[in-house]
């Protein structure tokens, strides 16, 4: 999925828009391969961060898991594209104390913040970054629901999915996006949130009920199928894409758990030398920048391919550099090699 992200955005980043990305057109523009994957990213977050709650139920130690997880290779990824990557990339920048004592506070509570600069024309230097807010503000959410004993009347957790996506469908028919205001300041744009959380609930309910849902490949198809259909329904646009991201939520998290669950393709094991994903997202689209700087002569298949290339390697280094070292469990006292599988573990 961080190389469905790679593949949309190099359309965007290449041609200015995802339009002729092929996922986009299979969907009608109303999801392309890029969003897609940022939603999966959600459902699989709240399959296993609703796991990991359960299995500790302990805030103080899920909450560690969580920062030791996300923070380190989030700053060390935010730092590097401030303070290396503008300067050598922007003609005018403002790296003052201020700015860089701006930039280290701010990225602490996640806001994505850069030095002020022209840095690749536009000033926009890593586009990706902005779901992981909205990432962490869901594992707060987790710990909320597990203290008051939601998960224990797990029937309220799709209920509130249900709830969430009527309200979305109530928004878009009546030409409503809230956002703005302190509340936007604090939890990002509240109408994005219409968006993730029902997917990350979505995972959450399916860890809540796995003991009943059964897991079908032809279910999960004809679910994918009937989500083809529905984007290129006739008449009113607007109610086309409404019945769309209806469909979507459903069909998109059942499917991603039968994938993941799958015996022929085994994907339990894929994370076995290192999770690469997160940091192939963190670093993805500032790579993605640099390449079509120093390189804009290359053609858009051979542009996918070294993006995708140069950012499955920068997050191979920022697991084995950054991530890794944050995820070891105490209970290991040794550090000989033969050790060191055991104490890490993916959080």
């Amino acid at each position: 999925m961080a190389l469905a992200v790679v593949w949309a955005h190099s359309f965007a980043i290449y041609r200015g828009s995802e339009a002729t990305e092929p996922i986009s057109l299979l969907l009608n523009g109303i999801y392309d391969a890029g969003k897609i994957g940022v939603l999966i990213f959600f459902v699989i977050s709240g399959y296993l961060i609703c796991q990991s709650y359960d299995h500790h139920k302990n805030n103080l130690r899920f909450f560690e898991k969580r920062v030791r997880r996300i923070y380190p290779g989030y700053l060390v990824a935010t730092s590097i594209c401030a303070f290396i990557v503008i300067p050598i990339f922007a003609q005018h920048y403002d790296l003052s104390a201020v700015q860089i004592l701006k930039t280290l506070g701010l990225n602490l509570l996640l806001k994505n913040y850069f030095p002020p600069s022209d840095v690749f024309g536009s000033g926009v230097i890593n586009g990706s970054l902005w779901s992981i807010p909205y990432e962490f503000w869901c594992y707060i959410g987790i710990a909320a629901m597990g203290s008051i004993g939601l998960f224990r009347i797990r029937w309220s957790v799709p209920f509130v999915v249900v709830i969430v996506m009527a309200v979305r469908v109530w928004l878009d028919l009546t030409g409503r996006k809230p956002g703005g205001g302190i509340i936007e300041l604090i939890i990002g744009w509240q109408y994005t949130w219409f968006n993730v959380l029902p997917c990350f609930l979505a995972g959450t309910t399916l860890y809540l009920f796995r003991d009943a849902v059964r897991r079908n490949g032809l279910i999960a198809l004809l679910g994918i199928i009937a989500l083809l259909a529905v984007a290129h329904l006739p008449g009113d646009g607007l109610y086309r894409q409404i019945v769309t991201h209806l469909v979507f939520v459903p069909t998109i998290a059942y499917a991603t758990i039968c994938l993941a669950f799958s015996p022929t393709f085994a994907l339990h094991n894929a994370a076995r030398f290192g999770d690469f994903s997160y940091g192939t997202y963190l670093y993805a689209y500032t790579i993605q920048l640099i390449i079509l700087k120093i390189a804009p002569d290359l053609s858009l298949a051979a542009y996918i391919l070294v993006c995708m290339v140069a950012s499955l390697m920068a997050g191979i280094a920022s697991w084995y550099c950054v991530e890794r070292w944050f995820l070891v469990v105490r209970r290991y006292r040794s550090f000989a090699p033969s050790n060191f599988v055991q104490r890490i573990r993916p959080g």
